[in-house]
């Protein structure tokens, strides 16, 4: 398998890239909607790149999917009707290739441990709309029993804290994801703010906004201490949206991580940026736990 499709579908925006050994030839980044465009991005990226049809693709979804069966179980930051949808079914079909579905986290991590910073032992975590994490032990993805280990985001920190997307409470990423940060913010402040001006304002000292970005940032170093301290990893790689503003973040996020933490991991930007999820996705038919 040479001619490999990348698709890393976000909360708020879909990537699709034409990979060949580890490059990617050509990326669309689309804002996402349903499985339909994805195709038809697809379609787009073989012409452009001169490709009758993949060997196969990869998909790396924010949820909690069924790699046995490809399907979607569940995506909070997704509408409602990608949940239960048979993704690698739908694929397969159109493209008559194989085609492999995995949680966008883990193929983060995959893609990682490949073609990026390629440590043994790490956790990847990303912070975006939501937040998820991957587990890289002994060189080798940790994927759990259908693909689910390392949901990082769906820990209760509080466990009287506000409804997560996934229905639960007090979840770091009802604390810390961007998209809950966003309807914070219009609850506290009473305006529509996204993500990447609420962190703005922060850096410029308006105290509504600084008071939601200290909350999300402990909420952050909490989530990274419990992790490691059961894993005890060599290194922590952060990538996700909020990436862009590590230089302000990452102190308030490093202070609380090493307050609650005994373990003392490197902490590492993505080495490949945002293409992580991408180049993951492409590794994934080489790498596929269930076959």
């Amino acid at each position: 398998m040479e001619r490999l499709i990348g698709v890393d579908i976000g909360g708020t925006k879909t990537r699709v890239g034409a990979v060949w050994n580890g490059k990617i030839l050509t990326r669309r980044d689309f804002p996402t909607r349903g499985l339909a465009e994805i195709c038809a991005v697809i379609r787009e990226v073989l012409h452009e790149v001169g490709w009758e049809k993949p060997d196969a693709i990869g998909i790396g979804a924010p949820a909690l999917v069924d790699m046995h069966q490809g399907r979607i179980l569940c995506a909070p930051n997704l509408p409602p009707y990608w949940n239960g949808m048979s993704v690698v079914d739908e694929l397969k079909n159109v493209f008559a290739c194989p085609a492999y579905l995995g949680n966008d986290a883990n193929l983060a991590a995959l893609g990682e441990l490949v073609y990026g910073w390629q440590a043994t032992d790490f956790l990847y975590v990303t912070w975006s709309t939501g937040i998820g994490a991957g587990i890289v032990a002994a060189g080798r993805v940790i994927w759990g029993v259908n693909g689910q280990a390392g949901e990082i985001g769906h820990l209760p920190l509080q466990p009287d804290g506000p409804q997560c997307n996934c229905g639960k409470y007090g979840c770091l990423e009802a604390l810390a994801g961007g998209a809950a940060l966003c309807a914070r913010a219009r609850e506290r402040l009473g305006q529509a703010l996204s993500a990447k001006e609420l962190v703005e304002r922060a850096r410029q000292g308006e105290p509504g906004s600084l008071a939601l970005i200290e909350e999300a940032c402990t909420a952050m170093g909490q989530g990274l201490a419990i992790a490691a301290e059961l894993l005890d990893p060599e290194m922590i790689i952060i990538g996700g949206g909020f990436t862009a503003s590590w230089d302000f973040l990452g102190p308030k996020v490093m202070a609380v991580l090493a307050r609650f933490s005994h373990a003392h991991p490197k902490v590492e930007l993505a080495k490949l940026g945002d293409n992580v999820g991408v180049l993951g996705a492409a590794a994934l038919p080489f790498h596929f736990p269930f076959r």
